[in-house]
């Protein structure tokens, strides 16, 4: 009886051991983050193309609200190289995909309330999948 205890015991330390090492052993990113970096840049180029048209081709065209949303990209097009340049640095990446959402995020506000053409919203939507690529690989807890 005590030498069952003692057997069980043992594996159940063991066990509990081994979850911890493969815990510590996971990660702090995953998959290609430099492939889902380079994605996101290449949709954002896209979107912002089809961005510029949907704006012309709107009432929003020559107004303060035109000027915001392009300013909001540039900012967010400069946290995506900055991303790119720390991609695989531990201590600031995660910090720079951080932003990057967040900067995502208030394009997301825009887009949802301004209506600018099913292209530019295709495109954002693309953008908007790497973003949720982006928070997965650094993991990252996200929500719109």
């Amino acid at each position: 009886m005590k030498r069952s205890v003692v057997v069980i015991a043992i594996g159940v330390f063991a066990l509990l051991c081994s979850a911890e090492y493969s815990r510590a052993q996971r990660p702090w990113y995953r998959g290609n983050v430099l492939e889902i970096i380079r994605q996101l840049e290449s949709n954002t180029d896209r979107y912002k193309t089809s961005l510029d048209k949907g704006l012309d081709d709107s009432q929003l065209n020559g107004t303060r609200s035109e000027d915001e949303i392009n300013a909001f990209v540039k900012r967010f097009e400069e946290a995506t190289d900055r991303l790119r340049n720390n991609a695989e640095d531990q201590r600031h990446a995660p910090r720079a995909a951080r932003e990057v959402l967040n900067r995502g995020r208030s394009i997301n506000r825009f887009m949802t309330n301004n209506r600018l053409g099913s292209v530019a919203e295709g495109d954002w939507a693309r953008v908007r999948n790497d973003l949720n690529r982006l928070a997965n690989a650094y993991y990252v807890r996200w929500r719109w």
